[in-house]
C-alpha cells in the first residue's frame, strides 16, 4: 500500500510516498489517512537539518545466493523536503558500484567523495519543495565469519554469515551507529529520522523479516520469494534492518492492547524461549499503561548474529545468538530493546552527544518494569549493578553524561556511562521531584516528542517547567560534568543537637562539588531511625538538627538514590546499608556486595 503525499497552504505536512512517484502537489493516494495521522506520524519538517529533511526510502534488494560469492542489485528511492535552495545533494553511502541515478525522473550525475555520494540535481530545488531520488547500485554482502564483533570498524553493513551458532547460512544487517551507509544511499544520522519500506527477493527456502508491517509475499518462477514490509513510522536510519534465514522457530503472542509478539529462534536455542520472552507482553503493557501508546504496529524479536548484544531495530528487534547462553539476562535484554520504542526509536537523539537520552532513558525504563514485576529485590538488584558498572567506568574512563559540543564518535562514549549511569540519574530526578511526576512527564515528553529529535537541554527546561523545580545545578553537576560523588559524613553532638558535616572528597568532576538531595538515617541504641535530609550545595555541608533522640550511628541514602560512593569504618561516621560492604582502600567506602 503506498502512502501519497499532500501540501497544506504551502506548507509540507507529510511527505511520504513509498512505493508511489513523488511529485510537487501530488494529493493523497490512502484515502484512509487523515491529515492528523500522518501529521502524528510524519511531524513538523525540520528547517534547520542541512539541505533536507528526509522524508523515506523504499528499498528494492534482490539477492544472488550463490554460496560464498553472494551478490545483491538494489534499487533505493528516497523522497527529501528541501530545507534550502538547492543544486547538489549529499547523501551518506560507502562502496558498492553506482549503476544509475534520476532525481525525480530525470538522470542525474554524480560524485563519490570518501563516504559521501554528491548529485548534481539536474534544476535547481527551492527550499521547501519536496523531491525524489532513485539509486541503482550493485554489491556484496560483507562475509561476517571471524568478524570481530567487537570491532565496529570492520563489522556492519549488509551482511552474510555462513556458520551461525547452529552452522547454517543468515543473512542480517547492522546499520548503528553508522552504518547504514554501507548499504543504503540515504542521509546516516539519527537526527533526521525517515519512513522504510523493504521489497526483498531471496530464495524460497529463506524467510525475510524487516521493518513494520509485511504486506505481500508473492512467489517467483525462478524459485525466489519476493517479500515486502513498510514501516510507516519514522525511525533512526540506524534502525533500518534486514534478516533472512531458513531455521526460525516462530512462537506468537499479544499485548493486553492488541500488539502482535512474534519471536523468532534457532532450534537449538528454542528451549529458552519462554525465560527470554515470556514476559514481553507484560512489558509491553507496563510500558504503554506508564509512559504510552505503543506506535510500532508489531513487535518482533529475532535471534540472529549482530555484535554480542541486542539492537533495538524498530518493530524487528535483533537478539544476538550468544545472549541465550544466559537466558535470565537475555531477558533483561528483550526488555531493554523493547524499551528502546519509547526511547530512542521513538523520540530520537538530535546529537550523539546526547546518546543518553536513549541508553539511559531505556536502562530507567527497563529497571521499572523489573521494579514493577519482579519484586523489591529485583529493584535493589538492578539499582546496585548500574552502580557497580557506572563506578568502574568512570574510574577508566570518566567523561560526562552529555559531552560539549562538537558532536563526538559515539564510540568514544559506549559505556556504562550513557547507558547505567543515565538511568542513574533519572533516578536521582526521580528522588527530586518524585516518582509519579517523573512518570507523568516521561509519558508526555514521549507523547511531545513523538517521531522528532530531543536534546538535553530540552529535557532540563520542559523538567523544570513541568515540576517547578530548579534543575540547573543539578545538571551542571551530573549531566554536565564527569566522575560522580565520593562522600564522607560525620556527625557530633552539639548541645541539644546533632551537627551533621557531609563532605565531597573527590578530585574529578564538577570543582565547586555535585548538588542534589541527601538522605541521612540516624539510628540510636535500640535501633529505630530517624531520617534527616541535607540539600548539598558545596564541597562541604554542615547543618545542625535535633533529632528526638540521640543517634549512635547513620546511614547514608537508605533508599539508595545516590549515584556515588559514601566512606565507612571512621569514627562518628556512617555505617553501611544492607546489601553494602565497607571495601578498603586509600579509603574504605561502601560498595554493592
Amino acid at each position: 500500500m503506498a502512502r501519497g503525499l499532500f501540501r497544506s497552504g504551502g506548507l509540507v505536512v507529510a511527505v511520504i510516498a513509498l512505493g508511489a512517484c513523488v511529485h510537487e502537489g501530488a494529493s493523497p493516494v490512502d484515502a484512509a489517512s487523515s491529515e492528523d495521522e500522518i501529521r502524528f506520524r510524519v511531524g513538523a519538517v525540520d528547517t534547520t537539518l542541512p539541505e533536507v529533511d528526509a522524508m523515506g526510502y523504499d528499498v528494492d534488494l534482490k539477492v544472488d545466493d550463490q554460496r560464498g560469492a553472494e551478490t545483491f542489485t538494489a534499487d533505493v528511492k528516497g523522497t527529501y523536503v528541501a530545507t534550502r535552495d538547492l543544486e547538489e545533494l549529499s547523501l551518506d553511502f560507502e562502496g558498492n558500484t553506482i549503476d544509475a541515478i534520476t532525481v525525480s525522473g530525470r538522470a542525474a550525475t554524480h560524485r563519490r567523495e570518501g563516504s559521501r555520494l554528491v548529485i548534481k540535481l539536474p534544476a535547481p530545488i527551492a527550499s521547501g519543495k519536496t523531491f525524489s531520488t532513485r539509486v541503482r547500485y550493485h554489491g556484496k554482502p560483507a562475509q561476517a565469519d571471524g568478524s570481530n564483533p567487537n570491532d565496529f570498524a570492520a563489522f556492519g553493513g549488509f551482511q552474510i554469515r555462513q556458520r551461525n551458532a547452529e552452522g547454517k547460512r543468515i543473512y542480517t544487517s547492522l546499520s548503528w551507529p553508522s552504518k547504514a551507509r554501507r548499504w543504503l544511499p540515504l542521509r546516516d544520522h539519527p537526527r533526521d529520522g525517515a519512513m522504510f519500506a523493504m521489497t526483498a527477493t531471496f530464495p524460497k527456502s529463506f524467510t525475510v523479516i524487516s521493518n513494520g508491517k509485511q504486506v505481500q509475499r508473492s512467489d517467483g518462477s525462478d524459485g525466489t520469494t519476493t517479500w515486502r514490509y513498510e514501516a510507516l513510522t519514522p525511525m533512526p536510519t540506524y534502525d533500518f534492518h534486514i534478516t533472512a534465514y531458513e531455521g526460525w522457530k516462530l512462537d506468537e503472542a499479544r499485548s493486553q492492547s492488541g500488539v502482535p509478539i512474534a519471536t523468532y529462534t534457532y532450534a537449538n536455542a528454542h528451549r529458552h524461549q519462554r525465560t527470554v520472552y515470556g514476559d514481553l507482553p507484560k512489558s509491553l503493557d507496563f510500558f504503554e499503561a506508564k509512559f504510552g501508546k505503543y506506535r510500532w504496529g508489531t513487535a518482533t524479536f529475532i535471534e540472529e548474529p549482530i555484535f554480542g548484544g541486542g539492537m533495538e531495530h524498530a518493530s524487528v528487534v535483533s537478539m544476538d545468538e550468544t545472549l541465550f547462553s544466559d537466558p535470565k539476562e537475555a531477558r533483561v535484554t528483550a526488555v531493554h530493546e523493547l524499551a528502546h520504542h519509547w526511547s530512542g526509536n521513538l523520540a530520537r537523539i538530535r546529537t550523539w552527544n546526547d546518546f543518553w537520552l536513549s541508553e539511559g532513558f531505556t536502562e530507567y525504563l527497563t529497571a521499572r518494569f523489573i521494579a514493577a514485576n519482579d519484586g523489591a529485590e529485583a529493584k535493589k538488584e538492578v539499582y546496585r549493578g548500574y552502580l557497580t558498572q557506572v563506578l568502574a567506568a568512570d574510574r577508566q574512563n570518566p567523561h560526562p553524561l552529555r559531552p560539549a559540543d562538537p558532536e563526538i564518535d559515539v564510540l568514544s562514549i559506549f559505556d556504562a556511562i550513557p547507558y547505567q549511569k543515565g538511568a542513574l540519574t533519572l533516578r536521582a530526578i526521580e528522588r527530586i521531584v518524585g516518582e509519579e511526576k517523573l512518570t507523568a512527564f516521561i509519558k508526555d515528553w514521549f507523547d511531545r516528542h513523538a517521531f522528532g529529535a530531543v536534546t538535553t537541554a530540552d529535557l532540563m527546561k520542559e523538567l523544570q517547567d513541568a515540576t517547578g523545580k530548579d534543575l540547573t545545578k543539578f545538571f551542571e553537576s551530573f549531566v554536565y560534568a564527569g566522575y560522580h560523588p565520593e562522600l564522607r559524613v560525620t556527625f557530633a553532638a552539639a548541645g541539644a543537637e546533632t551537627e551533621v558535616k557531609v563532605e565531597q572528597l573527590q578530585t574529578k568532576g564538577p570543582a565547586g562539588g555535585f548538588v542534589f538531595p541527601l538522605d541521612l538515617d540516624f539510628v540510636d541504641d535500640a535501633g529505630r531511625a530517624e531520617r534527616v535530609t541535607v540539600d548539598l550545595t558545596g564541597k562541604t555541608t554542615t547543618k545542625r538538627v535535633r533529632l528526638a533522640r540521640e543517634p549512635q550511628s547513620v546511614i547514608v541514602d537508605a533508599d539508595e538514590y545516590v549515584l556515588g560512593t559514601v566512606t565507612c569504618g571512621q569514627s562518628g561516621g556512617a555505617t553501611c546499608k544492607e546489601g553494602f560492604r565497607c571495601q578498603g582502600g586509600a579509603v574504605s567506602v561502601c560498595v554493592p556486595r
